[in-house]
């Protein structure tokens, strides 16, 4: 049996098209002013995950889960910002198949140049729209995240 086709209409079909056109334009704005800070939207995302992490930083699984990313992507991302200096390995104390990552001094530096664009790009084009109390839009969001983590949007 397939499952049923849903048809989004009217207003909620002008409100998924100005969602997915919003969330490209915030995306591709969030780039740009990264970028100028010479830094990727990928790696911004690994950088900051890092950056609250304890000071052994944080194993590879846990990176993947947060950004939700594979192992592999991450292991790739966290390879490209060693070369650069951002970010260090470390072999686990515990596991000999684990590996922490956190992140290098040049990397902190790195992270603190970016921060404010980032901040001022998610401030101006979202959050000062919002009318809605104070951390609504947050549980929002998280409620969508996890709605999609689990699936339960495939139903």
């Amino acid at each position: 049996m397939s499952p049923p086709t849903v048809n989004l209409q009217g207003a909620d079909q002008t409100t998924r098209h100005t969602y997915l056109e919003a969330t490209r334009l915030l995306l591709d704005e969030l780039d740009r002013r990264l970028h100028e800070a010479g830094i990727f939207l990928a790696d911004h995302g690994l950088l900051s995950r890092r950056s609250t992490a304890d000071e052994w930083g944080m194993r590879m699984g846990e990176l993947a889960e947060g950004t939700v990313s594979s192992r592999s992507l991450i292991s790739h991302g966290v390879d490209r910002l060693e070369r650069m200096g951002w970010v260090e390995r470390r072999a686990c104390p515990t596991d000999r198949r684990g590996s922490y990552a956190s992140l290098t001094e040049a990397g902190r530096r790195k992270l603190a140049e970016a921060e404010p664009g980032q901040a001022e790009v998610v401030r101006r084009h979202l959050l000062d729209h919002l009318e809605i109390g104070d951390g609504q839009f947050g549980s929002v969001m998280a409620a969508a995240r996890d709605s999609l983590q689990t699936g339960s949007s495939r139903d």
